[in-house]
């Protein structure tokens, strides 16, 4: 990827961090390398990336199965925050941090509108 794709990936990282619950974002391939990232400085963003990148794999292999049900999201709850992992397309993941005790509806909402955000950057449909 080009330094001007990843500059705005990164501006579209920042726009999502805005929203109060979230803590931080990752792009990640589906091979776990990191595309981008503001994930906080005290979490290993390459662990995260390649830990969530795992684990959507997973559950998509085990879910394979049912019919015409792609996984939308992958939700895990840890003792101090929230992953959501989310597919942007067949490359790349969206890996959110998030505040406990927060309204998820909301921050879906967030994480789709920045997910399409991502794939005109990546796609070159971007109008910044």
């Amino acid at each position: 990827m080009n330094n001007l794709i990843i500059k705005n990936l990164t501006k579209e990282l920042e726009r999502l961090k805005n929203f109060n619950e979230i803590i931080g974002n990752a792009i990640v391939h589906r091979n776990g390398l990191l595309v981008s990232s503001n994930l906080p400085r005290d979490i290993d963003e390459r662990k995260i990336g390649a830990l969530a990148a795992t684990m959507f794999e997973a559950i998509e292999t085990v879910t394979s199965s049912f019919e015409q049900n792609q996984i939308k999201n992958l939700t895990v709850d840890y003792q101090d925050f929230k992953l959501i992992i989310v597919g942007i397309d067949d490359k790349m993941i969206n890996v959110s941090l998030i505040e406990n005790d927060t309204n998820l509806g909301l921050i879906f909402i967030e994480i789709e509108e920045s997910i399409k955000n991502i794939k005109n950057i990546i796609t070159g449909d971007n109008k910044s």
